[in-house]
């Protein structure tokens, strides 16, 4: 018996160590092929190959142990150790992997997801000059662009923590077609809206509405304004009301901030945003505006609207029947300047709710004022002219409307709004 405990200890002395090192040369020759295994993050083939080398620190050391004086004492400590439990438990971890199969993984590289630390300033900040130069280039061709999805929305806030102290305006042209970093941002700003969306649906009983053209501003009914004692509390309430499709805590954050704030930054403004909306409408609570939550979702009240959404509304109600005009008589009445006129809300432009609010007060402004030249309604001609040319002076379809109206009506009082 113990001479099989002897000849099994010896064979157990020669293959493990062949073991070891037929694994380290596997391993070794997988990373000089590419695989990017040393990197920030810790790997199982790492560990693995740090427990092969231990493996074969520990049989130089019980062959050393063995070429000693009292080679036979330290045979039989060496047969008592195989004979441990804590032995073979170690030993299976070396075993239980299967290498050959593990390391022939390949790494599939995820296309269009910038990462900070990728993407270097100057590129990143010629990506946004990329994006802003096709929005208004969209507005010029008429071409409303499509809401970018979620992940197109962080990975263009990626981006733009990536600019840093970059000038957008200055940065250098780059081939950003053969960049497969911002490749998907780059298609997602060429993807246009399907004719075929239909237009959200409007509440029957609002309360306040958000402005959007112009300086954002919150009014009631009766036009008395909201007062924020927080500039961000306004854009915070702008963007979910924008958004109610993704109105969470964490995609206001990434929009609104390029750097992370403290939750009870958030929190403040937040209380701020409700505090304003209770203030304006004296019948409601705080809680009814946006209701406090434990999790990521800001439920904004259906009682909240913008005024791009009324004016789609009565648009298409004025497209059904002409006699329904004083709908979008009144709501281009509203436009009082550009979208966010005089903020700095860099989401708005780079994901296309500028130009989308451009286009839809052009293309009402232009067949109201095609009505109302065939018409003679002078009156909801100058309406449409002068809401156009707010959202969009110099437009030169708007303007030759103007001198065909002079021709027309030159005797009727009529002045340019340009």
């Amino acid at each position: 018996m113990n001479r099989i405990r002897y000849v099994a200890t010896i064979l157990g002395l020669i293959a493990i160590p062949l073991w070891s090192i037929s694994q380290i040369l596997l391993i070794v020759s997988q990373i000089h092929s590419g695989s990017d295994y040393f990197n920030s993050q810790i790997s199982p083939f790492e560990i693995l190959l740090v427990l092969h080398i231990l493996v074969l620190a520990g049989v130089l050391a019980i062959c050393q142990q063995l070429f000693k004086r009292r080679r036979r004492t330290s045979f039989r400590g060496i047969i008592r150790l195989f004979q441990q439990p804590i032995t073979w438990m170690s030993a299976s971890l070396l075993v239980a992997p299967s290498s050959h199969h593990s390391l022939s993984v390949k790494v599939q590289k995820t296309e269009g997801l910038p990462v900070n630390g990728i993407l270097s300033p100057t590129i990143a900040a010629g990506v946004l000059a990329h994006v802003i130069r096709r929005r208004r280039e969209q507005i010029q061709e008429m071409a409303t662009p499509d809401r970018l999805t979620e992940s197109e929305l962080q990975s263009l806030s990626q981006i733009q923590r990536c600019v840093q102290d970059t000038e957008i305006n200055e940065a250098i042209e780059i081939d950003l077609v053969s960049n497969s970093d911002v490749i998907q941002i780059v298609k997602a700003v060429e993807r246009h809206m399907p004719t075929s969306k239909t237009s959200e649906s409007v509440a029957t009983e609002w309360a306040l509405v958000v402005k959007l053209f112009g300086y954002p501003t919150v009014e009631n009914e009766f036009g008395n304004a909201a007062q924020f004692r927080k500039r961000r509390a306004l854009e915070l309430l702008t963007w979910l009301a924008l958004n109610r499709d993704r109105s969470r805590r964490s995609a206001a954050r990434t929009a609104m901030w390029d750097l992370d704030i403290a939750d009870s930054t958030f929190s403040t403004i937040m209380s701020d945003m409700r505090r304003a909306l209770a203030e304006i409408d004296e019948h409601s609570l705080r809680s009814e505006w946006a209701p406090t939550t434990y999790s990521d979702e800001i439920p904004l009240s259906p009682r909240v609207i913008t005024d791009d959404v009324l004016m789609t509304h009565a648009l298409e109600s004025f497209r059904k029947n002409s006699e329904n005009s004083a709908g979008i008589l009144r709501a281009l009445s509203d436009v009082r300047d550009v979208p966010f006129a005089g903020t700095s809300y860099s989401w708005a432009d780079l994901d296309g709710t500028t130009t989308r609010l451009v286009i839809l007060a052009v293309t009402a402004a232009l067949e109201v004022a095609f009505w109302a030249l065939e018409t003679g309604d002078m009156t909801a001609f100058e309406v449409a002219v002068t809401a156009g040319l707010r959202v969009f002076p110099g437009h030169e379809e708007l303007l030759a409307l103007q001198e065909k109206a002079k021709v027309q009506c030159h005797n009727s009082g009529f002045h340019s709004v340009a």
